[in-house]
């Protein structure tokens, strides 16, 4: 596969659009290193493109900025417009970023410790699914720990606002 293809696909599982043939590809073990330079490229570009975007900008603020009541209406367009771009490249970026660094701690690890952590993950997330299906079946009250329990399968870490006060509370 030729690199333009190879980083179509990247860009693709970046996004969550990639099909299952193309994600189980990039899992094999030969592809990590080649994976890893193409989100790393593709990461570059996002930031050249940020840079690029707010040297436009600064040009275009200052050519139209000039006092008048229409200048200050083109100027709050443009700025809208530019940090609409932004936001939407950044927001990109954040994904490619943690792809990334999920790319280097399988490289990193090893094969066969991915697989064995995948597989813990999986029961782990299974486990807490069934006690939170448990306590619902049951009509049981969760406590505060059993929340944050539950909102660290959406990857928030909800234990550091637990406090004695708001388990008597429960």
């Amino acid at each position: 596969m030729n690199d333009d293809s190879f980083a179509r696909i990247v860009a693709e599982e970046v996004k969550n659009q990639a099909s299952r043939q193309h994600k189980e590809y990039l899992m094999l073990p030969e592809n990590w290193v080649r994976w890893k330079r193409a989100v790393t490229i593709l990461n570059d570009n996002l930031q050249n493109q940020l840079s690029l975007i707010a040297s436009q900008e600064e040009q275009e603020l200052a050519r139209y900025d000039d006092g008048t009541p229409d200048s200050h209406k083109m100027v709050l367009e443009l700025q809208a417009n530019f940090a609409f771009r932004r936001t939407k490249i950044e927001r990109f970026k954040f994904h490619v970023v943690a792809r990334l660094d999920e790319i280097s701690r399988m490289i990193a690890m090893g094969g066969e410790e991915v697989e064995e952590r995948l597989k813990t993950v999986d029961f782990l997330r299974k486990a807490i699914g069934e006690h939170r299906a448990l306590m619902e079946e049951y009509d049981l009250e969760p406590t505060a720990i059993d929340i944050a329990l539950w909102e660290s399968l959406e990857g928030k870490w909800a234990f550091d606002d637990i406090t004695e006060e708001n388990l008597i509370d429960a």
